[in-house]
């Protein structure tokens, strides 16, 4: 038995296969995923789930497909029923079910296979591993006679598995470089011991006793130990179940968690059934991925009441732990928020991330760099590849060149500019390229005349003073004025264009600095290197100047809001290049008219 589709509220439906991991940030839907599933199996069609309308399973087509792996016989007072008897999904718990043969015959002649499965035999074909069970699955447990009754609890499964001991033993070594094995010699218990190194254990219980009772029991150790035992335990001796695994990095390490990923990645051949994984943690996903086994990765995103599953690309998950521009930054935490915000170069990451923490408490958003304007193209692409919702800020001199610009616009929509955004562009950028030689010498001469009665006044420390001289060459050039004045340092006659631009780019994510660069938000005579620490103290103290809380506040909102997909954001783009459209035919018209 096991999962074929999911269909959501919403319509949408999610094919799984043998392996299907379900990420995404804080109450998206991760665990619930999990827990509609096993309530179904365990109730029945009388369950309502709360993420879908539907949920198909392969059914078994035969009544002795039905009870495979299921310990089941005749019943010994009622004559033609058939009793099954078998650990439920807790796997902590032994119970028995009573059918009519002719029943059970019947449910497959009249096509009624769900009323046989689901709420009945279903609770034997799944395993629900959330950080509460997991624990309790290695805790002390009475022992019993393999030969004469069925076991009632993993441990007493594993009892009867000598492979899967050692299989244990071997990851239990490679995560927490210690011992572990089963420990039977009392007679009346079974318990799990560790041990830095394991002494050699006879067989026989009565001489084993005497060193075993000396060795430390599971049930004394941390929850990580446990965690991981009852997870490997689980994994390993469930037959064709289906396993509902929760944050199974809960209680590890961030190596431990990555290591239990690589190990269930390395080792799913080793596992009959369908296993469906709910996590929050970086370094566990980077371990799945990480081999070469296919692995199904689900990124939900909850909008309202409805949830989205985006099936992320595998080469999209990989890049997100090994794009070279973002092996710096802990890039595959991205994936576990609500969206990412790519800036240019690490100050400008550190001065927005520090308003959206301090003025709106933002703890959802990831903020990382690109390193320069030319790469925020490659980081954005990637985070839609990723179906992750991502906005860009990027300073005014942007649209000093098409390619660049075009490049961005094409990372979110997916497509080149439109011919009224490109048309819009060249204007500005024409206009700012138009000034002439002379215009700059003017504007460098005033400049200079300022700067020379500064040192007059002694206005300038020598540092101040190079600062000063720094600033001056930066205003040889055609984007000079744009660049430290923002939209206010463009033309009069073509500002209202760059605040339309500007307004554009903002609907699908692109979020242009109207203040022309990081250093225009907070006056403070310096330059990047040495504006950053006062700058970030400012921000700090809680006096962010108002216009760049605003800036911020906006980009927090789109993102909020925003449906995280590139089919969305072009639709975004079509409806304002439409109304360019519309807006040069009014202006053409009108000037026929006239």
């Amino acid at each position: 038995m096991k999962i074929e589709s999911l269909i959501t509220k919403s319509g949408q439906t999610i094919e799984l296969g043998k392996i299907s991991v379900f990420v995404g940030p804080n109450n998206s839907g991760k665990s619930q995923t999990l827990r509609d599933i096993l309530n179904i199996m365990e109730q029945g069609m009388d369950y309502v789930p709360v993420l879908f309308d539907q949920v198909n399973f392969e059914m078994p087509k035969t009544s002795t497909e039905a009870f495979d792996g299921i310990n089941h016989f005749d019943s010994v007072t009622s004559i033609g029923d058939i009793v099954s008897r078998e650990i439920v999904a807790d796997l902590l718990t032994r119970m028995d079910l009573s059918f009519s043969k002719e029943g059970v015959e019947h449910s497959f002649v009249n096509n009624d296979i769900v009323s046989l499965m689901l709420g009945n035999l279903a609770k034997y074909k799944v395993a629900y591993l959330n950080s509460k069970t997991r624990l309790q699955l290695v805790e002390e447990t009475k022992g019993f006679n393999p030969h004469e009754d069925d076991p009632g609890n993993i441990l007493q499964r594993l009892l009867k598995d000598k492979e899967s001991e050692i299989l244990l033993n071997s990851a239990f070594k490679k995560a927490f470089d210690m011992e572990i094995r089963l420990d039977y010699s009392s007679f009346v218990t079974l318990c799990l011991k560790v041990a830095n190194v394991m002494p050699e254990i006879p067989e026989d219980p009565r001489k084993a006793y005497p060193i075993t009772k000396g060795l430390n029991n599971i049930d004394a150790q941390g929850d990580g130990f446990k965690s991981f035992a009852g997870i490997i335990l689980g994994l390993l001796l469930t037959k064709n179940r289906i396993i509902l695994l929760d944050e199974p990095e809960a209680f590890l390490h961030p190596a431990q968690a990555r290591f239990l990923g690589q190990w269930i990645s390395k080792n799913l051949d080793k596992f009959s059934g369908q296993i469906l994984i709910s996590t929050h943690n970086a370094n566990f996903l980077s371990g799945v991925v990480s081999g070469d086994r296919s692995v199904d990765i689900f990124r939900l995103n909850r909008h309202g009441n409805d949830t989205q599953f985006n099936k992320v690309p595998p080469e999209a998950t990989n890049q997100l732990s090994k794009h070279p521009l973002l092996s710096s930054q802990r890039v595959m935490e991205a994936i576990f928020h609500r969206g990412v915000i790519v800036c240019e170069a690490d100050a400008d990451r550190a001065i927005y991330h520090g308003v959206a923490s301090i003025e709106m408490g933002n703890q959802e958003i990831l903020f990382v760099h690109a390193h320069n304007k030319q790469t925020l193209k490659d980081v954005v692409d990637l985070m839609v590849k990723a179906k992750i919702p991502v906005a860009a800020i990027a300073d005014i001199d942007l649209l000093n060149t098409e390619d660049d610009f075009d490049n961005i616009i094409q990372s979110f929509t997916g497509k080149k500019m439109e011919s009224p955004l490109r048309n819009l562009r060249n204007k500005i950028a024409s206009s700012v390229n138009a000034t002439s030689d002379a215009e700059i010498l003017v504007r460098i001469k005033e400049s200079t005349l300022e700067f020379g009665e500064q040192l007059k006044e002694g206005m300038h420390t020598l540092a101040g003073a190079k600062g000063a001289l720094n600033r001056l060459k930066r205003g040889t050039t055609q984007w000079s004025d744009a660049k430290e004045r923002g939209v206010i340092g463009f033309d009069p006659a073509i500002q209202d264009d760059v605040r339309e631009l500007l307004e554009i780019c903002n609907g699908i994510g692109l979020f242009i600095v109207p203040v022309g660069e990081l250093e225009g938000w907070i006056n403070l005579e310096a330059r990047k290197n040495r504006w950053v620490v006062p700058a970030l103290h400012q921000i700090y103290a809680g006096e962010s100047p108002e216009n760049l809380k605003e800036f911020v506040d906006q980009i927090l909102k789109f993102l909020d809001t925003d449906k995280d997909l590139a089919g969305e954001v072009a639709t975004r783009m079509n409806k304002s290049v439409s109304s360019d459209v519309s807006d040069e035919r009014s202006t053409e018209k009108a000037a026929g008219e006239n």
